[in-house]
């Protein structure tokens, strides 16, 4: 299974990194299982929104599952989430993507995106706390807990929030066991609060 996390210039440098470490552990449960950062054209170097910088080579392919970070929207400033949303080209990959792949997930402000995308009307999602309401203008059923897994849309809160997502969906894709395994090698003590739609995808 191939996840891709689309990044942009104005991330949320955790929202990626965290992530990308619970995927990249979790490849030693299950051999196919990989991930890869991606971007949607533009220059290969890509910044985050607090100044750290990703070399990121490949462009958007045909994963099996996408996560979208979020980033620079508390701030206001015309980089990161509002500035893709104003564009435009990464909620149209998002949406094209959206029918063929198993899951779209997004970390904090990240929803927002799949909000732009046309994928947040009457799902249920969460944000970032000071873009709940934003989200709730995109149609989302807001639900206030670290995940919300609504099936083949899975949303999670703010920044930290994003390994407790990795940890779920890994948990989805490869088990339990997996996924207790990589927590307690990350040393990460967090109890998981999810919020799981009825009929919602379980472990494969």
């Amino acid at each position: 299974m191939r996840i891709e996390i689309l990044v942009f210039d104005g991330f949320d440098a955790l929202d990626v990194v965290a992530p990308w470490e619970v995927f990249v552990r979790a490849g030693a449960f299950a051999s196919n299982f990989e991930v890869a950062l991606v971007r949607t054209g533009g220059n290969e170097i890509v910044r985050a929104a607090e100044g750290m910088e990703l070399r990121v080579v490949e462009e958007v392919g045909s994963p099996d599952a996408i996560l979208v970070p979020g980033g620079s929207w508390v701030s206001g400033e015309d980089t990161g989430v509002p500035k893709e949303i104003r564009l435009g080209a990464v909620p149209r990959v998002i949406g094209d993507l959206a029918n063929s792949v198993r899951w779209v997930s997004s970390v904090c402000t990240g929803s927002l995106l799949l909000g732009a995308a046309g994928l947040l009307q009457g799902r249920n999602a969460t944000s970032n706390h000071a873009a709940l309401e934003e989200i709730s203008r995109y149609g989302a059923r807001v639900r206030e807990h670290r995940v919300v897994d609504d099936g083949n849309i899975v949303t999670c809160g703010g920044v930290t929030a994003g390994i407790d997502l990795a940890l779920w969906l890994v948990e989805r894709e490869i088990g339990a066991e997996a996924s207790r395994s990589v927590a307690a090698a990350m040393e990460y003590p967090v109890p998981p609060d999810v919020w799981r739609a009825q009929g919602a995808a379980g472990a494969l």
